[in-house]
């Protein structure tokens, strides 16, 4: 009898460890396929961003030939408040769109001003 016992109590401890582990491991397989995703979602991202630098570069340079201000506060304002409604159809925080979209902004004038340096012009701001 006691054999009985002490072989059920391994079978169950292992069918519950190997539930367990088959639970980690799925666990593991879906943390695993987020984790991609993300990567990928990421990549995109940074690419996003580099053609919209490359967009502001070819303003910058149109800016700089038609001796406009870099910074121009109402087409920003614009861009902000449209921003911010995208980002509520999604469920973003209007605060955060507006922290990234100052950082996107301050790095697109950062590189048009750049641009003016190289070029050696200096248009109004």
């Amino acid at each position: 009898m006691r054999k009985i016992i002490t072989i059920t109590g391994i079978c169950i401890i292992g069918f519950v460890t190997g539930k367990a582990q088959s639970h980690l491991v799925s666990t593991q397989d879906t943390m695993a396929t987020y984790r991609k995703r993300i990567d990928e979602l990421d990549k995109e991202i940074i690419h996003l961003l580099g053609d919209r630098m490359q967009a502001a570069r070819i303003i910058g340079a149109y800016k700089m030939k038609h001796n406009l201000a870099v910074v121009q506060p109402d087409r920003f304002k614009k861009v902000l408040q449209q921003a911010i409604a995208e980002g509520e159809k999604v469920g973003l925080p209007a605060d955060f769109i507006k922290r990234l979209y100052e950082d996107v902004h301050a790095e697109s004038v950062r590189q048009e001003k750049e641009l003016e340096q190289k070029d050696g012009v200096q248009t109004a701001y």
